[in-house]
């Protein structure tokens, strides 16, 4: 439905860009389950899937995978990942993890997963955005 849903606005929307992000639901506080768990080798498949379908598409990755899956997932098919997270309300003034709204697994500061991008034999890119808005 997702790829349907891609389609559908690319050809409505032709002058956008996409970006398609691969979220696994995580335990969070409030004990909410998720009714099924999509496996390492699944999501790969999703995310490569997704790949060779929408060539153009950015994909993104965020923090909720371990360190292990994003180390390797990254130098395959990811454009975008989060560094550094909080998920809490707030969380970047103060610490609250009562306030979370999902574990965050890969904990790493963003110079740490600026390396690890490095270390692949690509080059991190940074927002490159605050000159164009006056800052």
């Amino acid at each position: 439905m997702i790829a349907n849903h891609l389609f559908y606005l690319q050809k409505k929307y032709w002058k956008s860009r996409y970006s398609i992000s691969f979220p696994r639901i995580r335990d969070c506080i409030g004990g909410i389950q998720p009714t099924s768990n999509i496996h390492e080798s699944e999501l790969v498949q999703l995310i490569c899937a997704f790949r060779l379908l929408a060539p153009e598409v950015e994909l993104s990755l965020s923090t909720r995978e371990s360190p292990f899956f994003r180390d390797n997932i990254i130098p395959l098919v990811i454009n975008t990942i989060s560094a550094g997270s909080k998920t809490q309300p707030g969380g970047y003034a103060d610490n609250h993890k009562a306030l979370e709204q999902f574990t965050v697994y890969d904990d790493r500061s963003a110079e740490t997963m600026a390396n690890v991008i490095i270390n692949a034999g690509l080059q991190p890119v940074w927002k490159d955005w605050d000159n164009h808005l006056g800052r």
